[in-house]
């Protein structure tokens, strides 16, 4: 189970930054990630679920953008990839192969897992004139 494990690091370098603010809460975490890291979205939100309770991102939103797969190749093509299907799996697993002329080719995205963003709360500062 990755899943727990990439989280935990997500979840610690979020803390780690609301620490520097003096954050009181940290209420929203804006994720992006890559289809081809075959991170499970219902696995990530369980574990930051369980990695936040009784931290000061416990009850904080968490949104999950996934970024597709896109793959460029000498030939000249830049876009998306084929999928092929295992029956016996019930599964589609990007091909990674030009659609054009079947080279092996760069993969461009698909491949990230960032923190895009994060909303927190600090305490209030009393303005001095």
């Amino acid at each position: 189970m990755h899943e727990f494990s990439t989280m935990e690091g997500i979840v610690s370098a979020i803390r780690e930054e609301g620490k520097k603010h003096n954050a009181k809460a940290i209420t929203k975490v804006w994720l992006e990630i890559g289809e081809l890291t075959f991170l499970g979205e219902e696995q990530l939100r369980f574990a930051f679920e369980v990695l936040t309770k009784g931290t000061e991102m416990e009850g904080a939103e968490l949104v999950i953008e996934k970024v597709a797969p896109k793959v460029r190749c000498k030939c000249g093509y830049e876009g998306n990839v084929n999928y092929d299907e295992k029956e016996e799996f019930h599964i589609q697993f990007p091909i990674l192969k030009c659609p054009l002329c079947g080279s092996d080719v760069e993969i461009t995205s698909g491949r990230e897992c960032l923190i895009k963003n994060i909303e927190i709360e600090v305490e209030d500062v009393p303005y001095e004139r």
